[in-house]
């Protein structure tokens, strides 16, 4: 799968006139660099929580990890880098909501750049699938019907109704089709076709999949009763397939994606990295005079 040719070609112009438009060696000295004390990260942690005013974003702030802190300054740092770019092109207007449209605006700039120039080769998908084959591990999947004996309704003796109904199923050998005919109402599904084990389980309960998944496919035996977290359960196992690695081919699109995306965000990176790096950034600890 290719793209296009010459990666961050068009990205190195637009560099080029945003250097000659906003170069920090010909600008100020405030133009080319960044200081980050408190009277920034003040306002930023007030703009993600809104609910919080000065004193208690000052106290959050004191009271942070220097880890923590390290990584509202990186924050604080990328969305400067991000907003002067914007405004380097003309975009500018003051206040927080049109820096964030103004940083959204070049991340979507660059991103177009990034695709532009993206190339992804078959080596990258046979690479990434081999790393993360478990991500594109297809689930075992399950079909079967199921009569309900609700415990509200019955009590101790729904397991009792369901064991004694489970004869008669049989002996009739009741199909797929008429399981709505016989027991209680069921709060979400009578039929699960090619269903996997985390939905089951949110239906019924943990116990309950794990029950019905250890069941061998009877097109015609009903099985239990199952207890879930509702009562008792009769079930018509159909169908059970196995959970398997599919070929890099089944789920190549989901591969091509995936590759997309890293490839995307580490050239992102990149781009970011390049542009912050025509700063001098002074970081000004918490307990230092501002």
């Amino acid at each position: 799968m290719k793209f296009v040719k010459e990666p961050l070609l068009h990205f190195l112009i637009i560099g080029l006139l945003l250097f000659v438009v906003f170069d920090p060696q010909t600008a100020s000295d405030n133009a080319g660099r960044i200081r980050v004390d408190n009277n920034q990260l003040l306002p930023l942690i007030m703009a993600r929580n809104p609910r919080i005013g000065p004193t208690e974003a000052k106290a959050y702030l004191e009271s942070m990890a220097s880890e923590e802190r390290a990584r509202l300054v990186e924050d604080f740092v990328r969305e400067e880098v991000m907003y002067r770019e914007a405004v380097a092109l003309g975009l500018d207007e003051n206040n927080y909501s049109a820096r964030r449209r103004l940083i959204a605006q070049l991340e979507y700039i660059n991103q177009g750049f990034v695709h532009e120039s993206l190339e992804i080769f078959e080596q990258d998908l046979l690479d990434h699938y081999q790393e993360h084959r478990d991500r594109y591990f297809a689930a075992a999947q399950i079909t079967f019907t199921h009569v309900y004996f609700g415990s509200e309704r019955h009590g101790e003796q729904a397991h009792a109704k369901a064991t004694e109904e489970l004869a008669h199923l049989n002996e009739k050998s009741l199909p797929f089709h008429l399981a709505a005919s016989r027991g209680d109402h069921f709060l979400y599904h009578r039929n699960y076709v090619n269903k996997e084990r985390e939905e089951v389980a949110s239906h019924f309960g943990e116990s309950f999949a794990n029950d019905v998944f250890e069941l061998q496919s009877e097109d015609t035996t009903w099985q239990g009763p199952l207890i879930s977290a509702y009562g008792a359960h009769l079930v018509l196992v159909t169908s059970i397939q196995a959970g398997y690695f599919p070929a890099l081919d089944e789920v190549r699109a989901r591969v091509a994606g995936d590759v997309a995306r890293v490839k995307v965000e580490e050239a992102q990176e990149k781009l970011y990295q390049e542009m912050r790096s025509a700063y001098v950034i002074e970081v000004v600890g918490p307990d230092e005079t501002e």
